[in-house]
């Protein structure tokens, strides 16, 4: 099979510009935590955690913003997209994946999700 010049063809990191939406953080959500899949905080209005153990993944937290003036703490969720996020256990090609705790996904049932590429520690995911 004839390799692209880029080397390959990457399903992660295609700016969904229309599909990003601005959440209150749950408290404890740091910078550090952009990058990590998200989940409903359902004990507050408008609100995403860290997706847990289990959790029905609804994007990836891409920016967060600590508007301490305001006394809130927001973040920008992408909600369609490829992402990178860290994998616990044996997901596979073609498995959907929920939270696994940690900014970590497993395999279990959520229909937005699909694994498209896999790694040692890594997997790529693309919501739908």
């Amino acid at each position: 099979m004839a390799q692209l010049a880029s080397g390959g063809i990457s399903l992660v990191g295609i700016p969904q510009n229309e599909f990003r939406f601005t959440f209150n953080l749950a408290t404890g959500i740091t910078k550090a935590d952009e990058g990590k899949p998200v989940a409903l905080d359902t004990s507050a209005d408008n609100t995403v955690k860290l997706a847990g153990d289990g959790d029905v993944i609804i994007g990836n937290l891409k920016v967060v913003e600590n508007r301490l003036v305001e006394g809130i703490l927001v973040g920008t969720v992408e909600m369609k997209g490829g992402f990178t996020w860290t994998k616990s256990g044996t997901v596979n090609r073609g498995d959907s994946v929920v939270g696994a705790g940690s900014g970590a996904v497993k395999t279990g049932t959520n229909a937005r999700t699909l694994v498209v590429a896999v790694g040692s520690t890594t997997v790529d995911v693309i919501m739908i």
